[in-house]
């Protein structure tokens, strides 16, 4: 019993050095934090519904061009004079791939009053996202721009899913950044046809 105590009492001091090492260790990394987020600012370290970077609302969609599975280069511009549903995408995006089937199913409705459906992935290999694309039935335009050099500059997409709603004379209707029901997205697609 005596040699029990004696273990408690040698023991005490390096479970002290441990809570105050980890004390330490949470006090740094916040301290750190503080500093990244006013240098850097907490906008550009996390992502978040942000639509600084995008076109707003009555701007100009600006033109992007990228590749298709069969290797040719679409632009947005391709589709002027239509309303275009423009979508940044990833396979590697829950939230992007759980709204895929709305998408289909909005986009079958909404083709027949010409809309222009272009599914633009990002931040992954090509081949990964039309493989996707074709597993699961994108029957619409699926682009990809998997280092983001198509859209530099013109979208800064920080938030997946991004809808962007284009009318007819090429001008931004709706911007939405987060995944939509069919129902939700036939209503945006009301303000571009």
């Amino acid at each position: 019993m005596a040699q029990d105590q004696s273990s408690d009492r040698d023991d005490a001091p390096r479970k002290w050095v441990n809570l105050v090492s980890w004390t330490a260790l949470a006090f740094a990394i916040l301290i750190a934090a503080l500093v990244v987020r006013e240098r850097v600012g907490l906008d550009d370290l996390l992502p978040g519904r942000d639509a600084a970077g995008l076109p707003a609302p009555g701007a100009t969609a600006p033109d992007i061009a990228a590749v298709n599975a069969d290797g040719a280069l679409i632009s947005l511009s391709d589709f002027q004079g239509q309303p275009v549903w423009l979508n940044f995408w990833g396979a590697w995006c829950p939230p992007c791939r759980a709204e895929i089937p709305d998408m289909i199913r909005a986009y079958d409705a909404a083709k027949e009053r010409g809309v222009v459906l272009v599914a633009v992935s990002l931040d992954e290999p090509s081949e990964e996202a039309f493989d996707y694309a074709t597993k699961v039935g994108m029957d619409f335009i699926v682009l990809s721009d998997p280092n983001r050099a198509a859209i530099e500059g013109k979208y800064r997409v920080r938030t997946f899913p991004t809808h962007i709603f284009i009318d007819r004379d090429g001008v931004v209707r709706e911007v939405v950044l987060t995944t939509m029901s069919t129902g939700t997205a036939l209503n945006k697609v009301e303000s571009i046809t």
